[in-house]
């Protein structure tokens, strides 16, 4: 079957372009080339009228211009390494190895779109509405599918998302003691997101200054009922969580491995909190990032 004129394979019709630029650090959206200017729906006022169910006069946000420049801001602002500038949950993602995580996080877009008309309804109480914490060793392709999350919420359905790699925000709130700023001038944007995805937390020295940080963020959204999502390599097993290695400083003894558990590596207090705030899923499996090649030797 021949493409229509309107089916664009730049942007596979979303009317947004992802790309990234010489020495950004994130993937960057753009309205794609496909996008007519002015626009033919609105002609470039950014809405449209329609009636609602009384037969009133009702402007709305034009679908084809404005709406689409909304999006592009959202994903703009969800700061997507650049690594992952394709990351999406595309079908052909979808193995026996995390199709139960598909599956959840199918669920959970699902409740999204009924949010979309009153955003303050994120924040009620909903059972049914939960974050995840999605655990699992490296490079069985977490990150891949929380950015692709972060690509969904803010392209497809137009809901705020920062995705946030913990070390990085460690890194930017140091950085921020030596302009001046406190924790909560850096950490408000995280608390205003509609959905906040922390990538490999329990990484780093797990000291009590990065605790608290942690503590901080989880706490404040889970008392303003706000979705959280999470990556780690920390399990609820020690059977198949992350084994580091250490070292005796004098050398003196041989090396050693511990195990930590996502309850010992965080503590009972963010751990407790997570388990109500979120669905906990292990994603299992082979090391993405060593090819086929690699794999069959």
């Amino acid at each position: 079957m021949a493409k229509s004129a309107t089916d664009c394979l730049r942007c596979s019709d979303t009317r947004v372009f992802i790309s990234v630029r010489p020495r950004d650090r994130y993937a960057h959206a753009r309205l794609c080339d496909c996008v007519s200017s002015p626009c033919k729906t609105c002609k470039s006022t950014g809405f449209i009228v329609e009636q609602d169910s009384f037969q009133r006069d009702v402007a709305i946000v034009c679908p084809d211009c404005e709406q689409i420049k909304q999006r592009v801001q959202l994903y703009n602002n969800a700061r997507i390494p650049r690594r992952y500038l394709n990351s999406r949950l595309n079908d052909q993602d979808r193995d026996a190895e995390n199709e139960m995580v598909f599956d959840l996080l199918g669920s959970i877009f699902r409740l999204l779109p009924q949010r979309l008309s009153n955003r303050n309804l994120l924040q009620t109480d909903s059972e049914d509405l939960k974050g995840m914490v999605l655990m699992g060793p490296p490079g069985t392709g977490k990150t891949h599918l929380m950015t692709g999350f972060a690509y969904q919420c803010t392209i497809s359905h137009g809901i705020s998302c920062i995705f946030q790699s913990f070390a990085e925000l460690l890194s930017e709130l140091r950085q921020g003691y030596s302009d001046g700023k406190s924790d909560m001038e850096i950490i408000e944007p995280h608390l205003q997101t509609d959905i906040l995805i922390i990538d490999d937390m329990g990484k780093g020295r797990n000291s009590d200054w990065e605790l608290s940080i942690l503590d901080m963020l989880i706490s404040e959204r889970y008392n303003r009922n706000q979705i959280i999502m999470v990556s780690t390599n920390f399990t609820e097993s020690e059977e198949n969580t992350l084994k580091e290695k250490i070292r005796n400083r004098e050398k003196t003894e041989s090396e050693h491995f511990i195990a930590d558990t996502i309850s010992g590596r965080v503590g009972e207090r963010i751990h407790s909190r997570l388990k109500e705030m979120c669905y906990f899923e292990n994603l299992l499996g082979r090391d993405r990032r060593i090819g086929e090649d690699e794999l069959d030797d």
